[in-house]
């Protein structure tokens, strides 16, 4: 059976000498993996298959377990700056990390593809602020995997509460009694300069994120809070290896 599709490539793997599993996320089917393999017909194709590459695909599968093969393949974008740009690429790389360990549904969901998509626009195209893409880009992801922060901050609730997905008082009551919250060793809300850099984030639009003010370390801080904040709200735990590169570059 042949199936037209959308898909945005996540990851490859090597097979063979002239074949390769990537894994991507589709317009009809979620997050899948599909089978590519080259000839000498279409060598270039390969070149395609770069991270957040988003492609028209034709998809063979013969109704077995066995996984889809790409039969046909159009690029929708040819996306040169984050191909060769080491600061997009680097947070190409990072994106794919997180959304082929965040994103578990093998079910369409358009509203998450389209939200990729444009974010990967987005991306390509950013002029300036592009330090800062990856913590908004992680934010709003949170909102489509169904856990968007709400944005109550004020200066009497200073403090985003991962649990509860909104911003507190920067206190906890045990036993009717007041206990102020240790910024330094919570482990249940982000720190003063974290939440309110998520509220900053949360009120900036994404042609916008040149205007947000922080550094690297606070960028690391805050991004390592996110990677908990999502985890805590799928009930997993993610590792993601390419911050540490993510933030070397960008220090």
């Amino acid at each position: 059976m042949l199936q037209k599709s959308q898909i945005i490539v996540l990851h490859t793997i090597k097979h063979g000498d002239s074949g390769m599993v990537v894994q991507c996320y589709s317009n009809r089917s979620g997050k899948q993996s599909v089978y590519f393999r080259g000839s000498a017909k279409r060598a270039g194709s390969y070149s395609h298959m770069h991270r957040l590459s988003v492609l028209d695909v034709v998809t063979y599968s013969n109704g077995t377990t066995a996984m889809p093969t790409i039969r046909e393949i159009t690029p929708v974008y040819s996306l040169p700056n984050i191909r060769t740009d080491v600061y997009k690429n680097t947070i190409a790389i990072f994106i794919s990390e997180l959304l082929v360990k965040s994103i578990r549904e093998i079910e369409p969901n358009e509203p998450l593809f389209e939200f990729l998509k444009a974010s990967i626009g987005i991306l390509e195209n950013l002029g300036q602020g592009s330090a800062n893409f990856h913590i908004h880009f992680m934010v709003h992801l949170s909102k489509m995997l169904g856990f968007k922060p709400l944005d109550n901050y004020s200066a009497r609730t200073p403090l985003f509460s991962i649990a509860n997905a909104c911003f507190t008082e920067a206190y906890l009551v045990f036993n009717g009694q007041k206990c102020i919250i240790d910024e330094n060793r919570s482990n249940s809300h982000f720190k003063s300069g974290e939440s309110e850099l998520l509220h900053t984030i949360l009120n900036t639009p994404s042609t916008d994120i040149a205007r947000i003010k922080c550094n690297g370390e606070i960028r690391l801080a805050f991004a390592r809070q996110m990677i908990t904040y999502i985890s805590h709200h799928l009930g997993i735990s993610i590792e993601i290896k390419s911050l540490d590169v993510l933030h070397e570059v960008f220090m």
